[in-house]
């Protein structure tokens, strides 16, 4: 089909024949996904908007489109002309999706979403505001007729993640499932998550761009583990090794009937935000079934890395810190001899260094190479036809990562690539400051996400500017770039604990002028034991230097100068044993120490 418009316009012939009023599509999949594969993306084909998250509602007179701060400019620019309104999420004034259907809609009308789609707990949220109206919901798929040329559901290869990798077999993991299940008082529960499932099973597969997962369900239940997936996609061999660690292969599709039919008595642990709305409503179906709330258990076990897990991670990052040393002195190099370069060669410079490093599997997401008032867009992502010429003045902000069997690396770095303005300067060594005021953090056990993302945020607050994401995200092991439950933001109520792996990325974006942003990737460690409990504290896993030709050094005090020079000291000395010739020099170079007669 052809534009948006005429997109909208199909969507809402079927939604009058399906007596609804209202269309919701949001951007996941069965599997609740930041990243879903192809064929579920229904949200950018009938939009037009490609970032990674927003929600798409249609009436019969009205279309808008939800997105948060990430993607203001993106979606700005990607919706112009379709007659789809931007609804900016988090911004004074501007209502939730549920709160503008429930102006918009009136008594007995019906809003229509696909149920596979949507997490019980965002929609017992919808139902909450439509209940004083008497807004009904009904649980309906209308892409499927209008998206003709839908791609498949992926089935690419599925293979083992080695216990040398994972740490344990998918039966000891199994096992801990089951131990964990009797503390609720339950002895099953169904996983939604890819992720999660990938966890369990030890299972790999290429489902999903840059996320190694296969499309699948799992289900734990008394004496039996059952594994939903296409099994003419698993080999043999891995077929057996799944087979000997007590698991069960049923077809994908199989997972609601199944659910619906089981006829032995289950007490399931059902976490609303981590199970589909036709999960739990095949669940609630089935008489034999209990349901009882709480928590996703793989959710929250995977969180926390063990130590096989670990001693993998922290040596991926030095592979990944070689690589983009590589790609980085190449940079440079085609800089300094004035050679054509834009944003897109960076993106290549760094997949290349990186797929020569042993065990990566790919990057982690879509690299982000923003030149100038690009990188003011977060999730900006260059092209080869559409991307912007590199020169040698203002900043380049570069936010990329690798998968590999050993971990997932996220890495953010913004270069001055030349002169810049004293506004750019100054918002630069105010990022610094943040960012290393988290690395310098140490805190109670105990301690949230949201209590620990204020450290990060005060010395920005200090000169009246804030950002509008997160601070920073846990990362998967082989897994999502991407993954909870832990995150830091002011919202989070997950406790931090030793083991869990979190991302530290302050940033200033300012609209029409520069974005800037400097992540590590951080490893919750114990710090200290007093009477007063038992505290933690953050250490680096990414090991690349942070640029200092921006810095301004009176704004940095003694303490923070130290740290930057401590880190860099690690860096260089971490890294040049695996380097040589120009990576070498480069690192060299950008690992001077700082002091305050380099000011600028």
């Amino acid at each position: 089909m052809g534009n948006v418009t005429e997109k909208i316009s199909a969507l809402r012939v079927a939604m009058e024949k399906a007596g609804v009023q209202a269309y919701v599509i949001p951007s996941s999949d069965p599997h609740l996904s930041e990243y879903p594969p192809e064929h579920w993306k229904a949200r950018r084909y009938f939009s037009g908007f490609t970032g990674s998250a927003g929600t798409l509602v249609v009436t019969p007179l009205k279309s808008g489109l939800w997105t948060d701060g990430r993607y203001f400019i993106q979606a700005e620019r990607e919706l112009r002309g379709s007659g789809i309104r931007l609804y900016r999420m988090g911004v004074r004034g501007v209502p939730s999706y549920p709160e503008f259907l429930a102006r918009e809609l009136k008594n007995g009308d019906t809003a229509g979403l696909d149920g596979s789609l949507f997490s019980v707990s965002e929609v017992q949220r919808i139902k909450d505001f439509f209940r004083e109206k008497g807004i009904r919901i009904r649980s309906v798929d209308l892409t499927e007729g209008i998206w003709k040329d839908r791609p498949p559901i992926p089935r690419t290869e599925a293979f083992l993640h080695d216990v040398k990798y994972a740490g344990f077999s998918s039966s000891e993991k199994i096992s801990m499932v089951r131990e964990k299940l009797k503390e609720y008082g339950a002895d099953s529960q169904i996983y939604v998550r890819l992720d999660c499932v990938a966890w369990l099973m030890n299972l790999r597969a290429s489902d999903v761009e840059d996320s190694p997962f296969a499309v699948a369900f799992a289900a734990v239940t008394p004496g039996e583990t059952d594994l939903f997936i296409d099994s003419s996609r698993v080999p043999a061999g891995t077929a057996a090794n799944l087979r000997e660690n007590g698991v069960t292969l049923r077809g994908y599709h199989e997972i609601l009937p199944f659910l619906q039919n089981t006829r032995s008595r289950k007490i399931v642990l059902c976490d609303p935000s981590s199970t589909s709305y036709a999960v739990y409503e095949a669940l609630k179906s089935n008489p034999d079934v209990t349901l009882r709330e709480g928590p996703d258990l793989v959710y929250e076990m995977k969180s926390v890395k063990n130590e096989t897990e670990l001693q993998n991670i922290r040596g991926v990052h030095v592979e990944d810190g070689c690589a983009m040393a590589e790609a980085f002195s190449t940079l440079s190099e085609l800089l300094s001899n004035g050679e054509p370069v834009t944003e897109y060669t960076v993106c290549e410079l760094l997949q290349k260094a990186r797929s020569r490093q042993p065990g990566n599997r790919g990057i982690s997401f879509g690299t982000i190479a923003a030149y100038r008032a690009n990188a003011a867009m977060m999730h900006y992502a260059p092209k080869p036809d559409a991307c912007s010429s590199l020169e040698r003045s203002s900043l380049l902000l570069v936010d990329s990562g690798g998968q590999y069997l050993g971990g997932t690396t996220d890495v953010t770095r913004t270069f001055a690539l030349g002169p810049l303005t004293d506004e750019e300067r100054k918002a630069y060594t105010v990022v610094l400051k943040a960012h290393i005021a988290l690395e310098n953090a140490v805190f109670w056990e105990g301690c949230t996400g949201g209590n620990i993302d204020i450290l990060c945020r005060e010395p920005v607050w200090k000169y009246g500017i804030d950002y509008r994401c997160g601070t920073g995200h846990g990362v998967g092991m082989f897994g999502n770039v991407h993954e909870g439950p832990q995150n830091l933001r002011r919202t989070d109520d997950t406790v931090f604990r030793k083991g869990m792996l979190i991302t530290n990325e302050p940033g200033i974006y300012t609209e029409g002028k520069y974005g800037i942003r400097i992540e590590n990737m951080m490893e919750v460690v114990d710090a200290f034991d007093d009477e007063y409990g038992h505290f933690l504290k953050f250490r680096p896993l990414t090991c690349f230097p942070i640029d200092t030709s921006p810095v301004l050094t009176d704004l940095l005090s003694d303490g923070e100068i130290a740290w930057l020079n401590s880190y860099h000291k690690r860096v260089r000395e971490t890294l040049a044993p695996h380097l040589s010739g120009k990576a070498l020099d480069w690192i060299g170079r950008h690992t001077r120490p700082l002091s305050r007669r380099r000011a600028g």
